[in-house]
């Protein structure tokens, strides 16, 4: 175990640092491993709390690793939970070892979740523009941009959905208690799914365009497949958002990512 705990330096609510604090309770990773650290949103200071280090140069997420007197750090949501779950694939480092793999077991496999990993990375990076043209979060109002911009999201989700279409997927076993293996590419979507829902009060799995796609393909609109995933992997007590833990927008935050304008998305 580490003489002292990493810490993980997260904007609480925000999408990036959630889906790394998803994973850390999905692998039962204690604090005294891992120190999540809330740091304040931007506006208000970006602080951490005194008792830890002052929060590193870098966006967040960033793990702080102990090291000769000072830290390694890393700083990018995926990098870090690739790291993490190395160490529990091997039980090094005092980490819990995995009870299954959460990016494959083997080489198909892997490259299957590497598959939906790419496309629900895709979809968190796609919402930026779509947010920013259309919502009142944003810093210029082109409803026709943030509307064309999320067609882009719409083609991922509707990849993934034909996929899971195809397959016939059952969503169940992701419940609380309903005995799957939930992967990392899985929490990345689930992330995507809920940050734009609860902060932006956009519901994607039903509001999958109508019409022709990006490339001029007939669109059906809504994703089922997707929206079971949704339902199902909310129930799981690693997706929970704890308010004390500054996992929830303050009202103010909120009131302006809900705002969105004539037109847009």
């Amino acid at each position: 175990m580490p003489s002292h705990p990493w810490l993980l330096y997260v904007y609480p609510w925000m999408p990036y640092p959630r889906r790394v604090i998803i994973y850390l309770r999905e692998k039962d990773i204690p604090s005294s491993l891992v120190t999540v650290v809330p740091v304040s949103d931007p506006q208000r200071g970006s602080k951490a709390p005194p008792e830890y280090p002052p929060k590193p140069p870098g966006s967040l997420p960033i793990l702080a690793i102990p090291n000769e007197g000072g830290f390694i750090y890393i700083r990018q949501s995926l990098a870090i939970i690739n790291y993490l779950d190395e160490l529990c694939d091997a039980g090094a480092s005092g980490f819990p070892l995995s009870t299954y793999p959460m990016r494959g077991a083997n080489s198909l496999a892997r490259a299957r979740h590497n598959e939906l990993l790419a496309l629900a990375d895709e979809c968190t990076i796609a919402w930026n523009p779509v947010r920013m043209f259309g919502s009142g979060a944003g810093t210029m109002s082109l409803p026709a941009a943030s509307k064309e911009m999320a067609r882009w999201v719409y083609r991922s989700l509707a990849t993934i959905e034909s996929w899971w279409q195809e397959e016939d997927r059952d969503m169940a076993r992701l419940r609380q208690g309903g005995g799957g293996d939930v992967t990392v590419a899985e929490i990345v979507l689930y992330q995507f799914l809920e940050f734009v829902g609860d902060c932006y009060g956009r519901d994607m799995t039903r509001e999958g365009e109508v019409g022709k796609d990006v490339y001029g393909r007939e669109g059906t609109g809504g994703f089922s497949k997707i929206g079971e995933f949704l339902e199902a992997f909310g129930t799981r007590e690693s997706a929970r958002r704890d308010s004390e833990a500054g996992e929830i927008a303050s009202e103010e935050v909120l009131s302006k990512m809900r705002t969105w304008a004539e037109g847009s998305l």
